[in-house]
Parts: structure tokens; sequence; C-alpha cells
């Protein structure tokens, strides 16, 4: 294996990992989604949480 080969897996790795980890991180802050209730959902119609938040 060649010096390229080895900085694309190295870039490609810390790439995942990167994209992995901001998912998670807004996933455990609940960063974005329903603005109605802040579940994280996408603000998607279907969402329990959304409706529970519009009849509150």
């Amino acid at each position: 294996m060649g010096a390229v080969e080895i900085a694309v897996i190295v870039i490609v790795a810390v790439a995942f990992a990167g994209v992995a980890g901001w998912l998670i991180y807004r996933k455990v802050k609940h960063k974005g989604g329903c603005a109605g209730c802040d579940c994280g959902c996408g603000g998607g119609a279907s969402c329990p949480h959304c409706k529970n938040a519009d009849k509150k």
C-alpha cells in the first residue's frame, strides 16, 4: 500500500468520525428539528410530540 492509499483511508475515516460525532452531538443536545416541542424529529406533521405541543 502506498502513501496515497493510506492518506485516502485516513481522510475518509476522519470524515466519517466527524460526521458521526456531529450527528450524535445534535441528537444529545436536541438541536434542530421540531420548533414546537424541540424533540429533534425534523418538524414532521406526524410527530406525536409536535401534535401534543400544538394542543397545549
